[in-house]
């Protein structure tokens, strides 16, 4: 369902008043859209919220009238603008408001119904926002389970679990008469598979976690610089603060280092790669003693095996993960598999030659894992069997 939130960006969004990072948050919107089977959805009157649509339809009227071009020379400069918009405004309400999900193969819907099978007698628990904190003094405590309010104490600073479940660390306004020492006040939230998690760090910065991630971090930030460590993908969005660059230790493989800036790290250790993603800012990378600037839409792919790598970045696919979303892009059933692994924390076998078993598609990371893979069967490529938390891909 539509939240304030969604409806709040597209309004800063036709405004011109969204961040570089909201922009781009929008416009993956509608690139997850555009890929989809408009007719099928616009025509299931159950999925459309009728209020929504209402509100919708007022802000595109307004858009309308307040910037009707005065002569054809504006309407060429204007009209993609202005389309655009409105098409980001119906792919949010879409994505946001529809009950089913899609998938796309070669970049053309999959829309068949879906029928019970025996999938979905072996379905799978989707993912939720859980995790452990693990203290500096050894205490562990599960996050999903814990109570609302503070967790605990650390030197001058309270660690609390809000109402909408993020861990917040802030000043207690106290002075603690037993001072933090070292790397023992350390603090780790680790997410297991099938969690996330959103952290606010000491400093203000905020961090969201995917599957099978963790991030150390002391519970003050002291001396010259904001340090912390990180294995698996996180998403940062770092308080500004120039007199101390805040630095992240990627997995003892990689240093970032940046003064506040948006950015994406992917860096699972059972994949040959780290990736680095610049949403806004500036991000310096160090590898291997020396360094590349990133500049806002780049990616830096660092291989071992290679030279670091700087691209553009597919931002709506990079993003989607905290967009709550999977994209494949012409992706290998193998990396998909196991991106779903770590997702739906289910266990995968494979049957057979997949080399060449590639899809393309979209499906929102609250649906089922059953469906998703349903879907994949319908494109006759691979065939799916569940046994328990057991997944078999056979190659057709």
């Amino acid at each position: 369902m539509v939240d304030d939130y969604h409806i709040n960006l597209i309004k800063k969004y036709l405004e011109d008043k969204c961040t570089p990072a909201e922009k781009l948050e929008v416009e993956a919107w509608f690139e997850l859209y555009r890929g989809g089977d408009r007719e099928f959805f616009d025509n299931d009157e159950k999925l459309i919220n009728q209020a929504m649509m209402r509100s919708l339809v007022d802000i595109h009227q307004k858009i309308d009238s307040s910037q009707a071009p005065e002569d054809e020379d504006k309407i060429v400069h204007l009209k993609p603008k202005l389309k655009l918009r409105w098409i980001a405004i119906a792919a949010t309400v879409l994505l946001f408001i529809m009950a089913g999900s899609y998938f796309t193969v070669h970049k053309k819907a999959v829309v068949q119904p879906l029928a019970k099978n025996h999938l979905l007698k072996g379905d799978t628990l989707i993912g939720n926002n859980k995790a452990i904190l693990t203290l500096g003094n050894g205490k562990r405590i599960v996050l999903d389970d814990a109570k609302e309010g503070r967790l605990a104490v650390q030197g001058n600073v309270a660690i609390t679990k809000a109402t909408d479940g993020r861990v917040i660390y802030n000043a207690t306004g106290q002075t603690s008469k037993v001072p933090i020492r070292g790397e023992i006040a350390s603090n780790t939230i680790t997410t297991p598979k099938g969690g996330q998690y959103h952290i606010v760090l000491p400093d203000g910065s905020s961090v969201w976690l995917d599957a099978a991630s963790s991030i150390t971090y002391p519970p003050e930030f002291t001396g010259n610089k904001r340090q912390v460590q990180l294995i698996g993908e996180a998403y940062f969005e770092v308080s500004k603060d120039p007199t101390k660059p805040f630095c992240v230790n990627v997995d003892n493989k990689q240093q970032i280092e940046v003064l506040g800036t948006h950015f994406n790290v992917q860096a699972y250790p059972d994949d040959r790669d780290i990736k680095t993603t610049l949403l806004e800012g500036s991000v310096k990378l160090l590898y291997r003693n020396k360094h590349a600037i990133l500049k806002p839409g780049q990616m830096a792919v660092n291989d071992p095996d290679k030279s670091l790598l700087i691209k553009p970045a597919d931002m709506y696919e990079v993003m989607a993960w905290k967009n709550n979303m999977f994209v494949f892009n012409n992706e290998n059933i193998k990396s998909i598999m196991k991106r779903l692994a770590r997702w739906y924390d289910v266990d995968v076998v494979f049957e057979g030659n997949m080399e060449k078993v590639n899809f393309f598609g979209n499906y929102s990371r609250s649906k089922s894992l059953a469906n998703l893979l349903k879907n994949i069967e319908l494109t006759e490529k691979v065939h799916f069997k569940i046994e328990g938390r057991r997944v078999t891909i056979i190659a057709q």
